[in-house]
């Protein structure tokens, strides 16, 4: 009987497949991913689906662009040709053994670094691997002179994989370059905010408002420190970053910084909330953990009005994919915490949102010349109307005697107003280069106080928004 027992086990044993991928564990070169191939390119026993880095070469996989040739491993110009063999390293047609520079700065520091980059690399905690990479970023904007440098590095190590996104990490970034230069306009001028979208911008208002803080200032003149932007695509992330920065101005008083937030027009009020939650959902899951009694009651625990209760939720499904890796499905487990049908909804949207943008943006990302500009125009009396849209939004008038709006418009594009309900008449018409439009897109009802407008001329010119 006992031998019986005994073969019975030897046989349990030699069959068990832990990743059901066809292979017994005691053959299987890695246990735990499925590989019915049993691919191992390195020979070294591990197969590649388990091994970090599969040509042995002592650059891990998600650093190395080229995984299973050990005499490659650099591709900084993303041409797939790397850089032992490649002719022109930087793409800037001209042979490196005639360039002066043939390969480009991130490839540079990406050499100089690379230890400190796997170290974080190999961590398997999202949230300690999202730390281990700010830490770094840290240390690193206060050796170099260019902050943009560090931000392509940021940008060329999440193409890689190495890095997540490189948003979070480049809120670190703009953090620190405050901390050595504290003039916020001048050094928000000299990076481009639609690199690793926007984080630096938001990092730099972070840090301003923090310092305000710790040296007893009075609150910032908020309102108006972002001005010397708008008519680029840069002060909507200004905008947002203030959310970030009143939150650590006000110690994390949810409260009194989405109340500030709420004293801006409709479009700059959404994006500052926008950004205090985005900074109240992170440092939430960083201080308490991504546990199912912090997350169920993240939003719910406050007096939210309707909007801000979604703005919410959704910051805490982008915050979710940080805190994870974009893992889609842990990311997603996540949000299923939420008992509230429309909070889970919304953190899902959040969540879902952000996985897809972050991809898109490793495959192509975002110009200023394609990118939305948030344009607000004052009116003689001091009411904003918030303009959204591609194209260049100029010669605006307001008429308060008759209630009427004009403006120019540079070229055929979107173009989105969000405007308070006062400034309107009761009854009235939009006029697109003398044409009437017959079917605007007109919503009264979503936005408390104010009316959107959406319309989508086929040609530059002017709008006229008048009384019937």
């Amino acid at each position: 009987m006992v031998l019986v027992i005994s073969i019975l086990s030897i046989q349990f044993t030699f069959f068990e497949d832990a990743d059901g991928d066809g292979i017994s564990d005691i053959q299987d070169n890695c246990q735990a991913i499925p590989n019915p191939l049993q691919s191992d390119f390195d020979l070294d026993k591990v197969g590649n689906a388990c091994d970090s880095d599969d040509d042995n070469d002592g650059i891990v996989d998600s650093v190395d662009a080229f995984d299973e040739n050990p005499i490659e491993w650099a591709d900084f110009d993303y041409d797939n040709i790397g850089s032992v063999e490649d002719p022109d390293d930087d793409n800037d047609d001209i042979l490196d053994i005639e360039d002066e520079n043939p390969t480009l700065l991130e490839e540079h520091l990406t050499q100089n670094h690379i230890q400190e980059i796997q170290n974080c690399d190999i961590i398997d905690d999202g949230t300690g691997r999202l730390l281990c990479y700010s830490n770094f970023f840290n240390d690193l904007v206060k050796q170099e002179k260019n902050n943009s440098d560090v931000l392509n590095l940021a940008l060329a190590l999440s193409k890689l994989g190495a890095v997540d996104d490189c948003h979070f990490v480049s809120h670190e970034i703009g953090y620190v370059g405050f901390e050595e230069n504290p003039n916020v306009i001048e050094i928000l001028r000299d990076v481009d905010s639609t690199i690793c979208r926007g984080g630096y911008y938001h990092g730099v208002m972070t840090a301003y408002f923090h310092d305000a803080k710790e040296n007893n200032k009075s609150l910032p003149e908020y309102k108006d420190i972002c001005n010397d932007l708008i008519g680029s695509s840069d002060y909507q992330d200004c905008i947002h970053g203030l959310g970030h920065g009143l939150v650590h101005f006000y110690q994390g008083d949810l409260t009194a910084s989405t109340n500030s937030c709420h004293q801006m027009s409709f479009y700059q009020s959404s994006l500052c909330v926008g950004g205090t939650m985005m900074q109240y959902t992170d440092e939430q899951l960083t201080r308490n953990g991504l546990t199912a009694n912090n997350i169920s009651k993240m939003c719910t625990s406050l007096n939210l009005s309707s909007l801000d209760y979604q703005q919410c939720n959704v910051s805490l499904g982008l915050s979710l994919a940080y805190h994870t890796n974009h893992d889609l499905e842990k990311g997603k487990s996540f949000c299923e915490m939420i008992s509230d049908e429309k909070g889970k909804s919304f953190c899902l949207y959040g969540f879902e949102g952000e996985i897809k943008n972050a991809q898109e943006y490793k495959v192509s990302p975002i110009t200023k010349e394609t990118r939305e500009i948030f344009q607000p125009q004052w009116t003689k009396q001091g009411s904003i109307i918030d303009f959204r849209s591609p194209a260049i939004i100029s010669n605006f008038v307001y008429d308060e005697n008759i209630k009427i709006i004009q403006f120019s418009f540079n070229k055929p594009s979107y173009i989105i107003m969000y405007i308070p309900n006062n400034l309107l008449s009761e009854k009235y018409m939009v006029v697109v280069n003398g044409l009437v439009l017959q079917s605007t897109m007109i919503d009264t009802q979503s936005y408390k106080d104010y009316t959107m407008i959406r319309i989508q001329p086929e040609s530059a010119g002017i709008v006229l928004i008048t009384t019937l």
